[in-house]
Parts: structure tokens; C-alpha cells; sequence
């Protein structure tokens, strides 16, 4: 039987959030609700990692967070409260780092070692003739060799090309070169033997790591503390042409980073060059990438996996049929995946859902209001009149820039495969770069998927949507694009040779599309789009804007279908803000009067005041939105929360690629934009014109945050808490949403909320709905649903879904659903388009609002029910004025005698 958790809390382990610490939380955690720890990945990474994606060792824990015997006394105290744990696991890529032992030997032994198939190299790319590339240097080679930045390194480990704190190993061609050098200088003949004994061990097809290390320690015993050895070394270091020569030997090439803009001979995680992928389409790489992986499953350390950048992958169909083998039937498995509009995750993967992304898009799309679409769009164009509004244009530019200018590389070597298979001819090399660029650019979602042909079905029709845009785009390359159009959808009749060429083409290419989708949209086009930046979130697109409730129940009830046990995301390690700031900035849909008279009094301000060069007003519109959304509700502005928003700005500023960018920093810029967040936060002035318009959202926001968490609860799916968010989740893109979190705080309000429940709730209501900004309410709301939904697991697990509507005054003001399983019902209400609701100090509560506002029941349902958030019996009609007399949201369960 696979194991569904009921409830998961995301910790982000790190050498901050260690083992023994996730230890002592178990307890509370249990309390809350939880029944699953979902841990970000905790196998050994590059040293300080506060992430875990960039991975060094995936056969070990990573000492720097704990240890194996750790995990285990976790497991024991998880079993005792029938807890488990869901893995983040990596199998796209490793850390391009010296403590990657694997790539190292890579490094050091070329074709001869055992590790040479396990990375996603091309060996056979013109420009670096059977090397790897090591794109690290911090300017050119020449220069670095110029300024004795180079040199050569001697431990016990062996020679060594040491780059300031990179250190690679040097080749085993080096070991026979300088060793006959200083031989020559020392006179010594043990030397000399210990080079035939390492050109013997060299002469191997492959060269085993064990036996190649008892050779250079027995060369170690001899040389160490060896003065003729120093002398080498300085006499080396000295001369740029014997460094030079030395390079020649290596199997790899140093290389000034911005060059890996232009050119790349390995597939990279997106564009970070620290981060290599590998073949884990290879048996011996998955074998032996997920061996330890595969021990904690069989041990039952880990009762589920989270699959990172699934799209990554060349063949993700066959990787999960794979891992689904390897892990066994009864393991929860859901994969990292970023959908697109009204995509799906294809039904025949052999995984309980994705993690959340599409619900994080649904549950926020549901809650604006559409009339602020076209409304704010006139806003945005009056208020910045340079600012692009058409976001489609501006997704396909922004990708193709990326493309052209951050994966020139990946971008020819796409090229040089089709010209390599014979595809496309190697004349007129320029038409077909631009037509492949084009064509690229213009995939409306991340990837396809099939490793045969014909594609499927819902495959084709991407491909066409990309064919038409592509021709929009570029329609002097007709030609080009029906030929690339051909390779996807080839005639079934060609020879068996040219259809597997194709595929592998398709299939390859494929592995570039998603990471071209997160360079150019979530990561360029979010941060130059701003029309509501509550919109610009993984996930979601801003071109959406609104769900209707109609469709948020069609989503609901597919979901239930096919995928129910889909996690319910809200907030992730990814997420662009706090999934609390996310609401709070959606009610400018809602007001956009109100928000273009404010946004355009505060720039003014802003250029009033700006201590030098004023920022663009396409800068200061995200700023402004930014601020909305990470001010705390008691209005605390401290030297702490200055410094967030600081960093904050040298990111996004940085990814609009506008005035500056990663590449070239114009520190000038950034450091007037700082100056004058600063300036602002720290002005009486401008919090006399910002505050009054930030209470109003602030307000109404709260209130859609309890909407959001509810939904999350008690929707299809399995609902995720990321770390911290118990209390209001204000938070700015990471590293922001990874600061430590107050836990002793989170237990001891749980405590008291816990004791405060078993008494009168209409008076615990009212204090916790007077005070939201200690955040409290949201952690009552949390662990009173978690408790109902395990006492009504399999309503919430299996139950059907079953749209509500409402009659009365304000009908269009309620989102409602029921979940049935056999004789157990649950109802859900939540209140929509609040400002139009109540007054911006009032609450959506009882008559006076909800006049004679009455749910329509389903046929079938109960006729007694428990409000389980007002712990109250009800019977007969339904109506909001009953339903919301002491709390905003409702959460009803019942049973049919």
C-alpha cells in the first residue's frame, strides 16, 4: 500500500537546520498536525551549502547537517507517532566543485575513469578537443597567468592546478612530465621508479581509484618535505610558458567564466556553471547515483521522494518508471514540475502528483478580481509609460535574449547536433542559429515529453502552437522552422537510423526548453513585468490574472481524478514571496484607483528625494509593490527588515538585465536604488503617504491568507506547510525565505491556542481576529483544520469534490465545496472579493454582511452539521449570517445517520 502523507512540513536542512534539531521538533510537529518531515535534499554538498542542490556525495549525509545514525533515531521517533519522511533528491545535477570526488576523477583521468560516462560532457565539442571545461577563472587565462594567479600544488593527495580557493587535480599526463623534471633535478633514481610504476598504473583502460591513490601515497612517502620538489614547483610557478605547458596535459580547460556565455561543452543546472548535470539516462549512473537513495528506502528511513527539475531530464518517462522500480510500489513519489495554463503531468507516470506549483497558481488566480485586469494594465502603461503590457511579447524577447546571450553555447551546440545527424545542412549556418533560437524561444510550456515517436498526442499540439508562434515570429525562416517542425513529427516511413537521429534530437533539445522557460521568464521577464507582481510567481503566469470559480472546481475535481495526492504548495525554497505577501498584494486588483493615485504620489516622492541617480520607473513600481508586500503588520521597520529589502533590490534589479545584470554589475545603480529604499523606510514623510494605503491591504490581505490556508487544507491534494509559515509569511525570494525560524515561539503559542480550544470559542475568536498581527489566528486555523482532517482522512484523501453554490445577496462573494466519501461530508466556504464585501476595519462576519446570503446543498447531504470552527451544531438552512458569525471562514462536517 503506498504511503499518502496527511500533512507535510518542508524543512530546508543545513548546516543552520541540522538533524538533531529536526530531532527535537518532531514533537511539535506532531502536535500541529503533521504526519511527514519533507526535507530539502541532506546528502554531502559543497561546503556551507544552505540549499543542498548543488550535491558533492549522494552516498552519504552530509556531515556538515548530520549523520546516518542521526536519520535513523529520527525514523524511530517518526515510527512511534506513525510520522515518515518524503527525500528531495537530485538526480539533474551535481556541484561543479574539487569536493566532487567523481567529477574530479573526471578530471585527473579522462577517458580512463570510471566516472567518465557519468557526466553530461561533450568530449567531442571543436573548441575544447576531448577537455572539460572549467569556466571559473575570474578573467581571461592569459591574464591570470600574467598575474601569477595560477599555480602549481603539491599534497598528499598529489599535483594539483590550484586557481585561489579551486583546486583541481592535476592530469595523470602531469605525473610522468614532472616527475622526469625532477628526477632530472634531484638525481634521485626511487623517483624515477615511482614514475615507471605510475606510467604502468597510467597505461590501464580504466584506471581504479583505490590503486591509483596507493601510488601517489607510495610517491608521497618518497617526495614530501622533498626540497628539489619545492624547487620544482617555485621554478614552474616562475615561468608562464611551463604553467602553460603544463595546462596542455590537463583533461581540462580554465576558462574566464563570461565565456561559458558563448560557449559550453556541458550541460549546466539553467546557466549556473557551478552546477554540472548528469547522464543519469545511463544504468550505471542511476545505479549508481541513487545507491544510497535506494538503502534508505529499503531501510525505511524514507517513505517518499521529491524528484528536482524532473524536465531536466532526458528521458523523464523511463527515470521514473526507473525509480518507481528501485523504490517500490509502496512509496509516495511526486516530482518538481512547473505547468503551464491548463497543462498536465502526464497520466502515465508512475508518481502520486507534483509539488504544488499548479495549486500555489489556482488558489492565488482564484482570489483577484478580474475587472482590476484590464484596469491595472491602463495603470501600469499611464504610470510607466515605457514599460512593455504585452506580456507575451515580452516572455518570447526575454527568451530569446537569454538564448543569444547567457546560452550562446548550449544554443550551437543544439546546432552542431542537428548539422552532426545530418538533420539540417552546415551551409547557411546564420538562418538555421536564428531559426533554432526562434524555435526554442516559442514552446508555450516547459518540455515535451515521449521517447518515441509518434509523440503523444498532447505533445503535438504544443509543437504546432510553437511552429504557428515561431512563424509569427520570424516569418522569413518558413523554411527552416517546417524542417524543425519535421523532426518532431517525421514521416513514419523514413529509414530507422533518421527516426532515431530525430528522436534524439528531440529528446535533447527538449532538456534546454525548461531551462530556457526559467531563465527568461521566471527569472527575467517577472522582474520586468510588474503589473501586479503577486501574479509573477512560479507557476503562474500574470497573463492569467483571474480564475473564475467555475474553472478553480473543474481544476479541483481533475485534480481529485487523476492526481489526488498532489501536493498542495503555497509557499517553497522557490517561490518569488511569502505566500501571505502574495495575497496581501493581489488586493491591488481590487483597487486599482486607489493604488494608481498612491504608486503615483510615491514615485514622485521617491524622485523628490532620490540622494543621486533616480531609479527607473519600472524599478520603483516593483519596489513599491515589493515594500506592500514585506512591511510586517505591526509596522516594525528595523535595521534588520532595511537590510532585507537591500538585498532584495541588488537581486531583482540584477535580473531585469535592464540597467544592470549578474554579468556586468552597475554597482552605481544598485547602490542609488538602496540608498533610497532606505532613505524612504527610514522618512516620516513618505510612511505618512505609504502606511495608509499599506493598512488597507494589509487588512484584506490577512483575510485572503486565511482563504488561501483553508483551501490548502482541505482541497484535493496532500497540503504542505514550508518552515516558518505558521505565522505570516511576508518573506522576499530566497535566501530571505530561508532565515532561521523561531520554533520555541511556534510551540509555545501552539500550547496555548491548543488549551484556548477546548473552551469558548466565540471569545478565543474575537481575541485572535483582533490582534492578526501576531499571526496567531493563521496557527489556530492551521491546527484546527489539521486535526479535522485527520479525524476525516478519507474524505480529504478519496473524497469526492463537489461544487456549492450560493443563493442571496451576495452569492458572488462565496467560493464553496463539499467533500463526500461514503456517509462523511465536509463543507468548505471561504469569502471572495472582499473589498467590495466589508469596509477596510471590518470583518466578513455575520448578517450585517452576509444578509441573506444560504448555501445550496448537494443532493444527498446531511441535515445536522459541526462547525468545526465554532464548534456549534447546525441544522436546516445553511446561511452565511449563521456559518461566519464568529470566524471568516467555514469548515463544516457531517454524517448521514
Amino acid at each position: 500500500m503506498t504511503y499518502i502523507p496527511l500533512a507535510t512540513y518542508r524543512l530546508q536542512l543545513s548546516p543552520k537546520l541540522k538533524l538533531t534539531e529536526v530531532k527535537q521538533l518532531i514533537p511539535y510537529l506532531h502536535d500541529l498536525g503533521i504526519s511527514t518531515i519533507y526535507a530539502a535534499p541532506f546528502f554531502t554538498a559543497a561546503p556551507g551549502s544552505e540549499h543542498g542542490y548543488d550535491v558533492v556525495n549522494p552516498h552519504q549525509i552530509n556531515p556538515e547537517i548530520g549523520t546516518l545514525d542521526e536519520l535513523e533515531d529520527i525514523a524511530e521517533e517518526l515510527r512511534k507517532r506513525n510520522m515518515g519522511w518524503l527525500q528531495d533528491i537530485v538526480p539533474n545535477h551535481m556541484a561543479y566543485h574539487p569536493t566532487n570526488v567523481w567529477l574530479m576523477d573526471v578530471l585527473e583521468k579522462g577517458q580512463k575513469s570510471n566516472f567518465y560516462s557519468f557526466f553530461d560532457i561533450n568530449f567531442t565539442h571543436p573548441e575544447f578537443e576531448g577537455k572539460v571545461m572549467v569556466p571559473f577563472l575570474g578573467e581571461p587565462l592569459e591574464k591570470v597567468l600574467e598575474q601569477s594567479q595560477l599555480k602549481l600544488t603539491y599534497d598528499e593527495t598529489g599535483f594539483h592546478i590550484a586557481y585561489f580557493d579551486n583546486v583541481y587535480p592535476a592530469s595523470i599526463n602531469s605525473y610522468p612530465y614532472l616527475l622526469q623534471k625532477l628526477a632530472d633535478a634531484s638525481g634521485d633514481q626511487t623517483i624515477k621508479k615511482h614514475q615507471q610504476h605510475l606510467e604502468q598504473t597510467i597505461a590501464s583502460d580504466k584506471i581504479d581509484i583505490a590503486r591509483w591513490q596507493q601510488a601517489k601515497q607510495a610517491l608521497h612517502s618518497t617526495i614530501n618535505n622533498s626540497a628539489a620538489l619545492e624547487k620544482l614547483l617555485e621554478k614552474i610557478n616562475a615561468d608562464q610558458k611551463q604553467l602553460q605547458e603544463l595546462l596542455d596535459l590537463q583533461f581540462f580547460k580554465l576558462c574566464f567564466w563570461q565565456e561559458s556565455q558563448q560557449k559550453m561543452n556541458y550541460r549546466r543546472f539553467f546557466t549556473v556553471n557551478d552546477l554540472i548535470c548528469l547522464s543519469i539516462e545511463k544504468p550505471e549512473v542511476f545505479e549508481k547515483y541513487h545507491q544510497f537513495i535506494k538503502q534508505l528506502c529499503h531501510q525505511g528511513l524514507v517513505q517518499g521522494l521529491r524528484v528536482d527539475h524532473v524536465d531536466g531530464l532526458f528521458d523523464p518517462d523511463k527515470y521514473l518508471q526507473q525509480l518507481r522500480e528501485m523504490a517500490g510500489d509502496e512509496k509516495y513519489i511526486v516530482v518538481e514540475k512547473i505547468l503551464e495554463g491548463e497543462e498536465v503531468i502526464p497520466d502515465y507516470w508512475p508518481i502520486q502528483g507534483n509539488s504544488g506549483y499548479d495549486f500555489l497558481a489556482w488558489v492565488s488566480n482564484v482570489m483577484t478580481d478580474p475587472e482590476g485586469k484590464e484596469k491595472l494594465t491602463e495603470v501600469y502603461q499611464r504610470v510607466v509609460p515605457t514599460a512593455t503590457t504585452d506580456y507575451e511579447k515580452l516572455v518570447f524577447d526575454k527568451k530569446l535574449f537569454i538564448l543569444e546571450k547567457r546560452m550562446q553555447g548550449e544554443l550551437q551546440n543544439l546546432l552542431r547536433l542537428l548539422q552532426h545527424l545530418q538533420i539540417v545542412p552546415e551551409a547557411y549556418e546564420e538562418t538555421w542559429y536564428h531559426a533554432l533560437a526562434v524555435w526554442l524561444a516559442s514552446f508555450p510550456v516547459y518540455r515535451v515529453y515521449g521517447n518515441s515517436f509518434p509523440l503523444p498526442e498532447v505533445a503535438h499540439e504544443v509543437i504546432e502552437k510553437a511552429y504557428t508562434t515561431a512563424l509569427e515570429k520570424a516569418p522569413e525562416r518558413q523554411e527552416q522552422l517546417e524542417a524543425l517542425r519535421k523532426v518532431y513529427q517525421p514521416d513514419l516511413t523514413e529509414p530507422e537510423d533518421v527516426l532515431r537521429d530525430k528522436l534524439y534530437f528531440v529528446m535533447r533539445s527538449q532538456q534546454f526548453t525548461g531551462p530556457l522557460a526559467a531563465k527568461g521568464v521566471e527569472d527575467t521577464t517577472f522582474y520586468n513585468y510588474n503589473r501586479l507582481l503577486s501574479l509573477n510567481e512560479v507557476g503562474n503566469s500574470p497573463e492569467i490574472f483571474h480564475l473564475p470559480s467555475e474553472r478553480f472546481h473543474e481544476h479541483m475535481q481533475r485534480r481529485q481524478q487523476h492526481f489526488p495526492h498532489s501536493i498542495n504548495g503555497t509557499a517553497t525554497h522557490d517561490t518569488k514571496r511569502g505566500e501571505d505577501a502574495r495575497m496581501r498584494i493581489n488586493v491591488i486588483s481590487e483597487l486599482p484607483e486607489e493604488w494608481e493615485q498612491n504608486v503615483q504620489q510615491w514615485i514622485d516622492f521617491a524622485v523628490e528625494v532620490a540622494p543621486g541617480m533616480v531609479p527607473r520607473r519600472n524599478d520603483l513600481y516593483f519596489i513599491f509593490q515589493a515594500l506592500l508586500g514585506v512591511m510586517p503588520m505591526d509596522e516594525t521597520i528595523d535595521d534588520a527588515l532595511i537590510e532585507r529589502v537591500q538585498e532584495y533590490i541588488t537581486k531583482a534589479l540584477r535580473e531585469t538585465k535592464a540597467r544592470t545584470n549578474w554579468t556586468n554589475p552597475n554597482e552605481e545603480y544598485e547602490e542609488a536604488t538602496k540608498e533610497l529604499a532606505q532613505k524612504l523606510l527610514k522618512s516620516k514623510r513618505f510612511l505618512d503617504i505609504f502606511l495608509p494605503f499599506f493598512r488597507k491591504l494589509s487588512h484584506y490581505g490577512w483575510l485572503y491568507s486565511l482563504n488561501q490556508l483553508l483551501l490548502k487544507l482541505t482541497c484535493p491534494g496532500v497540503p504542505d506547510v514550508y518552515q516558518g509559515c505558521e505565522f505570516w509569511d511576508l518573506s522576499l525570494v530566497d535566501p530571505d525565505n530561508r532565515r532561521k525560524v523561531d520554533y520555541s515561539l511556534r510551540q509555545s503559542s501552539l500550547d496555548k491556542l491548543q488549551a484556548a480550544a477546548t473552551g469558548d470559542q466565540a471569545e478565543l475568536h474575537q481575541q485572535l481576529l483582533q490582534q492578526p498581527e501576531n499571526g496567531q489566528v493563521k496557527l489556530y486555523l492551521l491546527f484546527r483544520t489539521l486535526a479535522v482532517r485527520n479525524n476525516f482522512r478519507e474524505v480529504f484523501e478519496q473524497g469526492e469534490y463537489l461544487p456549492m453554490k450560493a443563493t442571496g445577496k451576495c452569492k458572488n462573494h462565496v467560493l464553496a465545496f463539499a467533500r463526500k466519501h461514503k456517509d462523511q461530508w465536509a463543507i468548505v466556504v471561504v469569502p471572495l472579493l472582499l473589498t467590495k464585501l466589508t469596509g477596510e476595519k471590518d470583518l466578513p462576519l455575520g448578517e450585517q454582511v452576509w444578509s441573506d446570503t444560504e448555501l445550496v446543498l448537494p443532493d444527498g447531504a446531511p441535515q445536522q452539521w459541526q462547525n468545526e470552527l465554532g464548534n456549534k451544531q447546525l441544522s436546516g438552512k445553511l446561511t452565511l449570517a449563521t456559518l461566519t458569525e464568529t470566524f471568516p471562514v467555514v469548515l463544516l462536517t457531517g454524517t448521514n445517520a
